[in-house]
This record gives structure tokens, C-alpha cells and sequence, in this order.
């Protein structure tokens, strides 16, 4: 009788089989369309919440398969939440930009007086456009940010997140590519400032109340709690001693907390504050 077939030289008829990770196969498909050409440079691919529902993973899946295609310069982000294919030919406009706001002196104070007449608009758009599954992003944003309260960087990431989700909700084109290059400003604010639980807590419920007066649809009431919560950071960081015109050049070379964990609000020396600025802040010309 003829045998079913050779096998391996072991005489087994199979090798092991190597179960790829979840996020390595998304990332290999994702990789495929890209590689030919199904998905084109300047794409922009779906949202990680839209991506997790279709693959049938969770959105940490989905993150770590991103990352993965980004680190390989595959796709890179418009936005802290808008991914979009890469043209490996080419720097993207908008990092240059972001060069361009970091040569010209931009201080917390240009920070804050930007997001003061940006985002309350942005966030009256918001609450009359915003569709259910708007808010359902919203919300999962802020579920997130309570499941981080001990971690600030990831927390502050998050913040950053927020505040770009009501700017696209607003669909308002124009004032998305405006507000952009704000994004890649706060982080280091944000690392510089966020150093409790406490204040992570508070910053979290004015977020509920922005998004409560958003899912109402009271466009006026929504955008003056964004106005007092953007206020309140000024009037806070000012409460804190912290200089209004330091540079955010300046607070790129924070760090968060080791570990993403809390600084205790006693560690009052500048030796042991991890976001610490090296050496004494620059200030603008202005």
C-alpha cells in the first residue's frame, strides 16, 4: 500500500505550527492592503474602536498592530487620533509645522490663549453634530481616563485624545488642520502639570460635564464649561508658581513619573520631580 505522503525527515508528517499574535495578523493585513495599493498614500484608515468591532479584537490589539505599522513607517498620525497611510518619499507637512511652532518661541500662555478661542467653538459644533456613536467614543475616552488615574501619562495622552475627539466631531475641516499642531503642544504642558491623582480626578469630571452638555445638545452651555476648564488650567497653573511664559520647548524635555505612576504632591524638591525642566526655563521674546 502507498503511503499518504513523504513527511519530514523524522517521518512526522507536519513541523510545529506557530500561532501568530492577535495584533500580528491585523498588523499583516493591514500591511497587505497598504503593500498593493488597496490603500493609498494619504488614506486614512478607520478608527481604532471601528477597527477592534471589524477584526473582532480589543482596541489594545488594535494599538499595538498600529504601532507596529507605524514604527515600520508604514502609516503615521495626523492627529493624535487620525492614522493615515505614509508616503515614505516625503515628510508630512504637518511635522514641519510643528517645527515651525517650536522655533517661534510658542509659550504656555500662546498655548492657553489658542485653546481659548479654539476648542469652545469647536466643542458648540460638537454638541450640535455629534452622532451616537460620537459620544459612545467620547464616553469610552473618559472610561479610559478613570482606569488611568494612577498612571499620568498615559492619562495625559488620553486628555490629548479627548479634546482632538470634539474637535473632529465638529466636522469642521478647517478648524481640525488648524488645531493639529496644538496637539503635539499639550503633552509636554500636560506632563509639566498633571502630577496627582487628585488633579487628574477633577480634570476627568469636568470632562463628564462638558460631555453631559454635549449629549444635551446645549451648544452655549457646552462650550462655556470647555471655556472654564480651560481657564482653570491657566488660573491653576498659575496657583502652582508655574511660569505662564516658559517655553513648551522648554517642557519637551519633561519626563512623566517613572513607571507612569503618581507623584506624590509632597515631593516638593525639583530633584525629585521626574517632569522637572533641565536647567532654568527660556522665556519668549514676548
Amino acid at each position: 500500500m502507498q503511503a499518504a505522503g513523504r513527511g519530514t525527515s523524522d517521518g512526522h508528517l507536519v513541523g510545529p505550527i506557530k500561532i501568530a499574535r492577535a495584533y500580528e495578523q491585523l498588523a499583516g493585513l493591514l500591511r497587505e492592503r497598504i503593500t498593493s495599493g488597496e490603500l493609498a498614500v494619504g488614506d486614512r484608515l478607520p478608527s481604532e474602536t471601528a477597527l477592534a468591532k471589524q477584526a473582532g479584537v480589543s482596541r489594545s490589539t488594535v494599538r499595538e498592530a498600529l504601532r507596529i505599522l507605524e514604527q515600520g513607517g508604514l502609516v503615521e498620525r495626523a492627529s493624535p487620533r487620525i492614522m493615515v497611510v505614509a508616503d515614505r518619499s516625503d515628510v508630512p507637512a504637518f511635522r514641519e509645522l510643528r517645527r515651525e511652532l517650536r522655533r517661534h518661541n510658542v509659550t504656555f500662555h500662546h498655548l492657553h490663549e489658542a485653546l481659548s478661542i479654539i476648542d469652545p467653538e469647536l466643542t458648540r459644533l460638537a454638541a450640535i453634530r455629534a452622532s451616537q456613536s460620537d459620544l459612545q467614543t467620547l464616553h469610552d475616552f473618559l472610561d479610559e481616563q478613570e482606569r488611568h488615574l494612577d498612571h499620568l501619562a498615559e492619562w495625559s495622552r488620553l486628555d490629548v485624545e479627548f479634546h482632538a475627539a470634539i474637535a473632529e466631531i465638529s466636522a469642521n475641516p478647517a478648524l481640525i488642520i488648524a488645531r493639529e499642531p496644538i496637539n503635539q503642544l499639550l503633552l509636554p504642558a500636560l506632563y509639566r502639570f498633571m502630577d496627582t491623582r487628585e488633579m487628574a480626578e477633577y480634570a476627568t469630571n469636568y470632562h463628564r460635564r462638558i460631555l453631559a452638555e454635549i449629549e444635551v445638545r446645549d451648544a452655549d452651555t457646552a462650550a462655556s464649561v470647555m471655556r472654564r476648564h480651560i481657564n482653570d488650567w491657566r488660573t491653576s497653573w498659575e496657583k502652582r508658581g508655574l511660569d505662564l511664559h516658559q517655553e513648551i520647548l522648554d517642557l519637551s524635555y519633561s519626563r512623566p513619573a517613572p513607571g507612569n505612576t503618581v507623584v506624590s504632591p509632597h515631593q516638593d524638591s525639583e530633584e525629585e520631580r521626574p517632569w522637572a525642566s533641565s536647567g532654568t526655563p527660556r522665556k519668549s521674546p514676548a
